[in-house]
C-alpha cells in the first residue's frame, strides 16, 4: 500500500490564557504530503498516541469513495505504529473469512464473491483489498494482517460458502447428516435457485441445532461456538433492516451493537484474531464513545471500551469524521454551534485536504463532544460528495 494522501494535522489545544481561536487555527495547522514508502509515513499528532491503544476506530459515512482512501491510509500506518494486525470489518464472519481466503491464496474469486453479494462498494473495496494483499506479501507471515467480521451476516450466500469450506473433516453422524448434506447441495446450486431456499434452510437448521446440540457439538468440536454464531448472525441478517442502510429509522440498532460486541468477545476467546491490535472503519454511529448523550444506548465502541470483560477494556481510540450533512449527530451537544463553526472554518480554509483534529483534552472548548470523540477527521466537501464507483 502506497500512501498518496495529503493530510493536515490540526491540534485543538486551546490554552486557558484566552488564545484567539483564529490565531490558534493558523499557527497550529501543519500540512504533510507524502508519497514515501509506508514505513516512512508519520502522523505526528498520533505517533505517540496510537501505541497506547489496542482497538482503533475510524468513522465513515457509507457509500463514499473516500472511505477506502482513509482505510488505505490508516491500516498500514497503524500496523507499523501500533502493532495492529487485525482489520475488523462491518460485515459477518463469513464475509471476513472469504476476504482472508483471498489474502491467503491470491485467488480473486474469493474476493469477488465476497464483495459483489452484500451491499458494499465493490470496485473501491476490491482495490483496497488487492493493495492489502500486496502489502501482506511484503511482510513476514507472522506479521501479516487478518480480516475478521463481527457483524450480522449480510449475505446468506457467503454463509453457505464459508460453512461448506470449514466443515469438519470427519464422518457424518446420524444427528447431523441430513442438514450437512443439504448444505453441500446448496453450495453447488445456481445463485437464483439457492436464493429461494436460504431463509428456509437457515431457520430449519438453526432450530435443529438447538434440538440436537449434543450431536452438533460432537461433530463441530471446539469450533461449535463459531458455527452456531454464523447461523445466528445469518438469521439476524435476514430479519434486520440493516441492508437498507437506514438503521436510524428502526429499532434494532441497540440489538445490533450488542451482537457485534458479543461476537467480538467470542471470536477473541476462540483465538480467531492475530496477536496484536485491532483497526476498524465502521459507520460513525458505531464509533461513539459516549453515545448516551446522543442515542440513549451503548454503541460498539462504548461497549468495547467500558464493559469490564471486554478484551480491550479502556483501550479504545476513536478517530471520528465530521459529518456535514448529518446534523442530527451533533444537535444534542450544548456546544453544537461552536463545534460546527470551527469544523467548517478549518475545512473551508484547507480545501482538497483531509484534516485530523484532536478533541480530547479540550474540555473548555468542547466539554461534551470531547467525551464522545477523541479525534475527528474533516473531509473536503468535494471529496465527501464522491460516491462509490
Amino acid at each position: 500500500m502506497r500512501i498518496n494522501l495529503a493530510i493536515l494535522i490540526c491540534l485543538l489545544t486551546l490554552s486557558t490564557s484566552g488564545q484567539n481561536r483564529d490565531d490558534f487555527m493558523l499557527r497550529q495547522v501543519q500540512a504533510i504530503e507524502t508519497t514515501r514508502a509506508d514505513e516512512d509515513f508519520s502522523i505526528p499528532m498520533l505517533d505517540s498516541v496510537v501505541p497506547n491503544y489496542r482497538f482503533i476506530f475510524t468513522a465513515e459515512e457509507h457509500w463514499l469513495k473516500v472511505n477506502t482512501r482513509v482505510q488505505g491510509l490508516f491500516l498500514p500506518y497503524l500496523h507499523q505504529q501500533a502493532g495492529v494486525r487485525n482489520l475488523v470489518v462491518e460485515g459477518g464472519y463469513a464475509y471476513g473469512w472469504m476476504i482472508n481466503r483471498f489474502l491467503e491464496t491470491g485467488d480473486s474469486l474469493y474476493l469477488m464473491r465476497a464483495l459483489y453479494d452484500p451491499p458494499t462498494c465493490p470496485r473501491n473495496q476490491a482495490r483496497f483489498f488487492q493493495d492489502l494483499y500486496a502489502y501482506n506479501q511484503e511482510q513476514p507471515e507472522t506479521n501479516r494482517i487478518r480480516v475478521v467480521g463481527i457483524d450480522y451476516e449480510k449475505s446468506g450466500h457467503l454463509a453457505i460458502e464459508c460453512l461448506f469450506h470449514i466443515l469438519p473433516a470427519k464422518p457424518l453422524t446420524a444427528g447431523v447428516r441430513d442438514k450437512v448434506r443439504e448444505l453441500m447441495e446448496m453450495y453447488v446450486m445456481e445463485y437464483e435457485e439457492r436464493e429461494k431456499e436460504l431463509k428456509r434452510f437457515f431457520r430449519q437448521w438453526y432450530k435443529e441445532v438447538q434440538e440436537r446440540k449434543r450431536a452438533y457439538r460432537r461433530y463441530w468440536g471446539d469450533e461449535f461456538p463459531v458455527f452456531e454464531m454464523i447461523l445466528e448472525n445469518t438469521l439476524q441478517g435476514f430479519e434486520s433492516p440493516l441492508l437498507r442502510e437506514f438503521v436510524y429509522a428502526y429499532g434494532d440498532q441497540k440489538k445490533r451493537e450488542e451482537r457485534m460486541y458479543d461476537n467480538f468477545r467470542l471470536l477473541f476467546k476462540m483465538g480467531k484474531f492475530n496477536p496484536g491490535g485491532f483497526y476498524a472503519q465502521f459507520g460513525g454511529i458505531h464509533t461513539e464513545l459516549n453515545p448516551g448523550i446522543n442515542w440513549g444506548y451503548k454503541t460498539l465502541a462504548q461497549r468495547l471500551n467500558e464493559e469490564r470483560y471486554s478484551p480491550v477494556y479502556q483501550q479504545v481510540l476513536t478517530i471520528s469524521k465530521y459529518f456535514r450533512r448529518l446534523g442530527r449527530i451533533y444537535e444534542k451537544f450544548p456546544e453544537e454551534e461552536l463545534f460546527r463553526n470551527v469544523m467548517d472554518e478549518i475545512g473551508f480554509d484547507r480545501r482538497q485536504e483531509i484534516v485530523i483534529c484532536r478533541l480530547e483534552g479540550n474540555e473548555d472548548l468542547f466539554p461534551t463532544i470531547s467525551q464522545d470523540f477523541q479525534f475527528i477527521l474533516i473531509i473536503d466537501e468535494d471529496m465527501e460528495l464522491e460516491r462509490c464507483e
